[in-house]
């Protein structure tokens, strides 16, 4: 509730998820009957994104205005008896579903996502200093093995690499001596990246390295690991990550011995279709 409070106070983001407490906050009154934000923000997560673009505060007035249309329409509806036609009924209990059970979702969540528990998967992050290394290389890149395998005979005799690379390599680093910079993982070619981190640093290829490209010789000048951001830089991506965990974990838990049997999609879309080509009949 803190979190949405200061959302919606410095209009800092466009909308945020209702959150099921007790802390509602007021934002109206009808009939002496009080209107909350979370309501409000719920028509709003509805709206199309040109219209969510306005923010929060630019839409105050109407998302409080629609909330009060909807109160007042649907009261006439039940004064009407609607609320007791039986697709109605199944609609307004659909409903009943879904807030319930994403108020039971969200409680769940929320009391899992502790300091403590923050702090944890911050020290996991910072501990797998792996997905952080960089390596500084460069490399020769020909057609064949045969001319790779030249290359790493003449740089065992002393050739010196960036010559050989502005001579030899076909690659668009060649005429800079074959530097590619710095790298981290996943940035590089499965084969090239693999090569290239298993290597010792000062180190060239003993072999050959294919990709795609053509056939590599690689050398690594330096490694080094991006030191890992603070805990309060990483929160929030920390707490998005544990939401989505913790929210898989819930769901897989629930639907334990739960037996769905989904019907085919086109079966659906052809009673659809039939129901509709009956209805036009009808007409």
């Amino acid at each position: 509730m803190r979190k949405l409070l200061a959302c919606f106070a410095t209009s800092l983001i466009l909308f945020v998820t209702p959150a099921f407490s007790q802390d509602r906050i007021a934002v109206a009154s009808m009939n002496g009957e009080t209107i909350w934000l979370d309501e409000i923000l719920a028509v709003a997560e509805t709206l199309p994104p040109e219209y969510q673009q306005a923010g929060l505060a630019g839409l105050y007035e109407q998302l409080v205005s629609e909330v009060a249309n909807a109160r007042l329409a649907a009261a006439a509806g039940r004064a009407a008896g609607m609320a007791d036609e039986d697709r109605i009924a199944e609609a307004m209990q659909g409903a009943a579903y879904r807030v319930l059970g994403d108020a039971y979702i969200s409680r769940q969540v929320e009391a899992e996502i502790t300091d403590e528990a923050i702090a944890n998967a911050y020290d996991t992050f910072a501990a797998d200093t792996a997905s952080r290394e960089q390596v500084t290389a460069a490399h020769i890149l020909v057609e064949t093995e045969e001319e790779a395998n030249t290359i790493i005979t003449q740089l065992n005799d002393g050739a010196d690499f960036a010559e050989l690379a502005k001579e030899k390599s076909t690659g668009p680093s060649g005429p800079k001596g074959g530097e590619l910079g710095s790298f981290g993982r996943g940035q590089m070619v499965p084969a090239f990246e693999t090569a290239a981190f298993g290597m010792p640093e000062g180190s060239y290829s003993a072999t050959p390295v294919q990709t795609q490209f053509g056939w590599h010789v690689i050398k690594v000048s330096g490694k080094s690991i991006t030191p890992a951001p603070s805990l309060e830089e990483m929160r929030p991506q920390i707490i998005q990550n544990l939401q989505r965990q913790v929210f898989a974990r819930i769901v897989e838990t629930l639907r334990v011995d739960v037996d769905i049997d989904t019907r085919p999609f086109e079966d659906v879309v052809a009673d659809a279709q039939a129901q509709q080509g009956a209805q036009q009949g009808d007409q």
